[in-house]
């Protein structure tokens, strides 16, 4: 985490979780809650697309994590991909350069850069392969490499599975043009498609029985807000009339689109999924 982050550390358990943030009809990125009290709580968006308000938006996600959180310490970070994403809006920018500012600001880009430079075999370096890499015929070939170093790394196995899950998730950016199933055989990956922790996390959006009603809106949002994610990652930005169709699904029909979305291969294939459904 500190490599990603601009040198964040966490002492004692922590949790990190995209957090419904009342008052901006919006999930924040990641909230980094350590379970001690004393310590600091982190806002944590990565900004991999163009956006102006970025800096204002997360000031604000900062004042509702913090009043919903009294007596905690809240800062944020800002990860951009590249730094020409970063719209340097002042004052917050010129404030983040200062020591320990409560919002600091990172670039994805030149972090990798200068792990390449000093761990070239880390295996960060393989996750953000697909991101790094555009040509296809490159990752075809350097991809199963990437992958073998990952899955191999010295890491706990949740780590090595959610960091292989982060891999195939580019990955499905780059051959957009392909299902998740032909990707998993261009990697000569034979496990059944039901058994991938992508399918897993997106079909865990729930078919439990006799839910009390609040309850199972509120499985019906946490699997709304992960399936539009999964989208923007595999089509790119959303018309904003299809994230509303998308958004107001009920439990169901998220369910059957959960196994859907790894076969669709564009958004307007998603597009007439919704209007089959």
């Amino acid at each position: 985490m500190p490599l990603l982050t601009g040198g964040i550390r966490v002492r004692g358990p922590y949790r990190f979780e995209a957090l419904e943030v009342k008052g901006l009809d919006r999930r924040t990125d990641g909230v980094l809650l350590p379970e001690a009290l004393e310590e600091t709580a982190w806002v944590i968006e990565f900004q991999a697309q163009a956006d102006p308000n970025i800096y204002h938006r997360t000031v604000v996600e900062l004042g509702l994590v913090g009043e919903r959180n009294p007596g905690r310490v809240v800062r944020g970070l800002i990860l951009f991909a590249t730094p020409a994403l970063d719209p340097r809006t002042e004052p917050w920018h010129s404030a983040a350069q200062q020591p320990n500012p409560p919002l600091r600001v990172a670039w994805l880009e030149p972090i990798l850069e200068a792990l390449e430079r000093r761990e070239p075999a880390h295996p960060l370096l393989a996750v953000f392969l697909p991101w790094r890499v555009a040509d296809q015929e490159r990752l075809r070939r350097e991809g199963p490499a990437a992958l073998a170093r990952i899955t191999s790394a010295a890491l706990p196995a949740p780590v090595r599975e959610h960091l292989t899950d982060v891999f195939f998730s580019w990955l499905t950016v780059r051959f957009s043009h392909l299902s998740y199933r032909e990707i998993l055989t261009m990697f000569g990956i034979q496990t059944a498609f039901e058994e991938t922790q992508a399918y897993k996390d997106l079909l865990a959006i729930g078919h439990e029985k006799g839910l009390e009603e609040g309850r199972e809106e509120g499985r019906r949002e946490e699997a709304a807000d992960l399936l539009l994610r999964q989208a923007r990652r595999r089509f790119g930005a959303l018309a904003p009339e299809l994230e509303v169709r998308l958004e107001t699904l009920p439990l169901a029909r998220l369910g059957a689109l959960a196994e859907a979305i790894f076969d669709l291969d564009s958004q307007a294939g998603l597009d007439d999924w919704l209007s089959r459904s």
